[in-house]
């Protein structure tokens, strides 16, 4: 490969990481409007309203820009199965949102990268050495070090971000096996329909038979600027990590994952004076030492296949 063919995949990567960065730092204020929102709305109608305005967004791209004919993907039950697995990790993040401090949910839900380890091994029949095992198991510990305290705060409500963890990593497995099938307008749209499609009729049923709380309301004209934010966020931030994803291998990119608990705590202390106790900090590190692990051995183990190869 020639020097200039060099510089240019350099680039390529470094501009992905620079999208990575950016769009993990701006997840977090999708999560603080949300929290903001769910102050009187019911989470679930906070979850949908998210999917509403982003599909509504997407659509309205696509039409301006003359590429409507991107919207219908191939394989689109796949992409509207993976979309669903996107909404209800909305509205199980949404619920621990609406009780528990930002970076604590957050926090907990790092545990994503372990559970889809465990579930590669499971279904998709990856070969997981023995030490990557355990390092699933340290993750877990982590997570459940900082549950513990917030269980005993918030009762079962705690759970919801562990919950959203698992079905995130059903999402990353359904995107593996439909890499490539779907522009990026494609897959924002068909992710929009499915959390429209699944939340809209349970919002329905839950406000006609008053269940758990979860009545919808009218949202006023001072939500108005939120659940634009909302889902100008949504787009732009998940954008920018599946361009990124593009640019950078995976295994240089998963890393990076982490910096969104530096926003997350930050705008959680700016925004609702919650700054994490020390048995977050512990399980933050039991966690993210975890997963640096796993991605490290990914890493070394694709290394290894390539010089076989």
């Amino acid at each position: 490969m020639s020097a200039s063919g060099s510089g240019r995949i350099e680039g390529e990567v470094v501009l992905g990481l620079g999208m990575m960065v950016a769009g993990l730092l701006i997840v977090p204020s999708l999560d603080a409007l949300a929290k903001l929102l769910a102050l009187h709305l019911p989470p679930l109608e906070v979850a949908l309203m998210r999917f509403v305005v982003q599909t509504a967004m997407v659509a309205a791209f696509a039409l301006i820009s003359g590429r409507s004919g991107e919207l219908w993907t191939p394989n689109m039950v796949g992409q509207l199965i993976r979309g669903a697995a996107l909404a209800v990790t909305t509205l199980l993040f949404f619920c621990g949102l609406s009780v528990m401090p930002l970076a604590d949910t957050v926090a907990i839900t790092f545990i994503e990268p372990i559970l889809l380890t465990a579930l590669s091994a499971l279904i998709l029949r990856e070969h997981v050495a023995f030490r990557r095992w355990i390092a699933c198991l340290v993750g877990l510990v982590g997570a459940l070090t900082i549950v513990r305290p917030s269980f005993a705060i918030f009762g079962l409500n705690a759970l919801f971000p562990l919950g959203a963890a698992f079905t995130f990593a059903c999402y990353h497995l359904l995107t593996r096996h439909l890499a490539g099938k779907a522009t990026l307008i494609g897959a924002q749209f068909t992710t929009g329909m499915a959390g429209i499609f699944v939340l809209g009729p349970v919002l329905v049923f839950t406000t006609e038979t008053g269940f758990a709380h979860q009545i919808g309301v009218m949202p006023g004209l001072n939500d108005v600027p939120y659940l634009i934010g909302m889902g100008l966020v949504s787009v732009v931030a998940h954008s920018l990590i599946l361009k990124a994803y593009d640019r950078a291998p995976a295994a240089v990119l998963a890393p990076f994952g982490y910096l969104e608990i530096v926003s997350a705590t930050a705008l959680g202390y700016l925004i609702f004076g919650d700054f994490p106790g020390w048995p977050t900090w512990i399980g933050v590190g039991l966690i993210v030492g975890s997963g640096l692990y796993t991605v490290l051995r990914e890493h070394q183990d694709m290394q290894t296949l390539d010089s076989a190869a």
